[in-house]
């Protein structure tokens, strides 16, 4: 019943904006117009159209699988070499991996990835245009919560064009003030959206994280005394708001809000960071794991997600590139996985406190005969087991921002034990030292960013934020630059007028 629902969500999407676009990702038509004018008559209507925004995020050139474990991850050459022999052997990402954009092979990859979110984007901004013009139908908690979230991906989907597509180490360059950002979209129309500075685009993304947090007060994960035991009932009957870290909470958008201003740079910004980030750690209903007995069935934390998605049938998605065994066969040329030997390093195994006891290493890594594969994301059928979620926002996250800005104010011995806590919570028996200075605080952070996000698609970004010009992995004839961290626009954006 439920699959049949989702693909009937799907379909009036499809009817109501995407038939409409063509190559571009936004065409807007008469008839797309009067379609939406059907969709959203209804209290239900909003709320189909919401959910089908979260299956649209989970299209495979976005967060089931290019945004997040492959391509992204790839960039930040967290896997061995892909096969790329110029033939059909050759791995399908092998282009895009060695940072080569423009190929016949990784354009329509890289393109898709800023199409397809604009297009997620387009939904989203017609969804809010109507619930303004029909709120009359909507129930006063309804709108609240239904705008709140719609508000919150919409700064979350930009705010992933801008890592992917726009500048980093933003704080460290003066000459990206005079530069363009990728369009922030806010209406649904047929006129072209002018790409805006920085500091303008910023604006627009505070904003939306801004009134998303102060419609989501309303949340019913946002701790709040005083409510009665009744207090969603009206709405909730039928459990639409129910799992709320798979959909776009107050504590998510917190998050999101503690990632924005890490990335803008500066020390005031990276002071409201951090606030943002302990709010999170200690109000969010979020909890690191600290049973390794339950990764059996549990692989990806689900405790500690703050926002996921659902993905139907990612069984089919991900676990095809799960597979290291016999990786010449043609089947296994797109094998994401860890030589034996950079597994060690990255996890420190030669010191058996740390690397041998981190469950990162000793349960979530499996070792197959090209290598370790990481299986936090392999799908396993069961009435156990949790599967069919993809994890973009976790809690140890926090935990690191929440390090990196005590470190930077030099309050290392706060920074120390935020990195402890997260260790400790992985089986690490070894503590880094409260005395250690700030050189060592990084350098651990560096190496928790490599063993905490394997399969999510965050290290290449942190790299990129903080403009290191090699990283590793990275081949030492290649400096780390806006060539290799900025993807390019597709040629069509240009054609159009839409980016400079």
């Amino acid at each position: 019943m439920m699959a049949l629902k989702l693909k009937n969500i799907v379909a009036v999407l499809v009817i109501a904006v995407f038939a409409s676009c063509t190559k571009d990702w936004l065409d807007v038509t008469s008839s797309s117009q009067i379609k939406a004018e059907d969709q959203f008559k209804s209290e239900a209507g909003f709320k189909d159209a919401l959910l089908g925004a979260y299956i649209g995020m989970t299209d495979k050139s976005l967060y089931s699988r290019d945004l997040t474990w492959n391509i992204v991850d790839l960039l930040a050459q967290q896997y061995a070499a892909l096969p790329n022999t110029g033939g059909s052997n050759s791995g399908t990402y092998s282009d895009v991996q060695k940072f080569n954009y423009r190929t016949a092979l990784s354009m329509p990859q890289v393109d898709a990835m800023w199409n397809k979110q604009y297009n997620v984007i387009a939904n989203i901004n017609i969804e809010l245009s109507y619930i303004e013009k029909n709120r009359g139908v909507l129930q006063s908690l309804n709108y609240t919560l239904i705008k709140g979230e719609l508000l919150g991906m919409r700064a979350f989907l930009h705010f992933d064009l801008l890592r992917l597509y726009g500048y980093g180490n933003l704080s460290g360059r003066q000459d990206v003030a005079g530069k363009l950002a990728p369009p922030y979209v806010t209406e649904f129309t047929k006129a072209m959206t002018q790409q805006l500075s920085y500091a303008e685009t910023f604006a627009l993304l505070n904003k939306d994280i801004t009134d998303a947090l102060e419609l989501l007060k309303q949340d019913p994960a946002y701790k709040e005394a005083g409510r009665p035991a009744d207090y969603y009932s009206g709405v909730n009957g039928d459990g639409f708001y129910d799992k709320r870290q798979q959909r776009m909470n107050y504590y998510a958008v917190k998050a999101l809000e503690a990632r924005v201003l890490l990335w803008q740079g500066g020390q005031d910004n990276m002071n409201k960071a951090r606030a943002a980030a302990e709010e999170v750690i200690n109000n969010s209903p979020a909890r690191l794991v600290t049973s390794p007995a339950s990764l059996s069935r549990d692989r990806v934390l689900s405790a500690e997600h703050l926002f996921g998605l659902n993905v139907t049938a990612f069984i089919d998605i991900v676990n095809p590139f799960l597979n290291a065994n016999n990786v010449t066969d043609a089947g296994k040329k797109n094998s994401l996985y860890l030589s034996q030997s950079t597994a060690e390093q990255i996890y420190e195994t030669s010191n058996i406190n740390i690397g041998l006891a981190d469950f990162r290493y000793n349960t979530l890594l499996q070792s197959q005969s090209a290598g370790r594969v990481p299986m936090k994301l392999w799908q396993v059928f069961s009435t156990t087991d949790v599967y069919n979620i993809m994890p973009l926002i976790r809690l140890p996250e926090m935990y690191y921002i929440a390090a990196e800005a005590y470190g930077k104010s030099s309050n290392t011995g706060k920074a120390v034990e935020y990195l402890n806590t997260v260790r400790r919570s992985r089986g690490i028996l070894e503590d880094i030292p409260l005395n250690a200075d700030q050189q060592r605080v990084f350098s651990e952070l560096d190496k928790e960013y490599r063993k905490e996000f394997i399969s999510e698609g965050q290290l290449f970004f942190y790299y990129k934020r903080l403009g290191k010009t090699t990283f590793p992995n990275l081949p030492s004839t290649i400096t780390a630059n806006d060539r290799i961290y900025v993807l390019p626009y597709p040629d069509s954006e240009f054609e159009f007028g839409r980016v400079q």
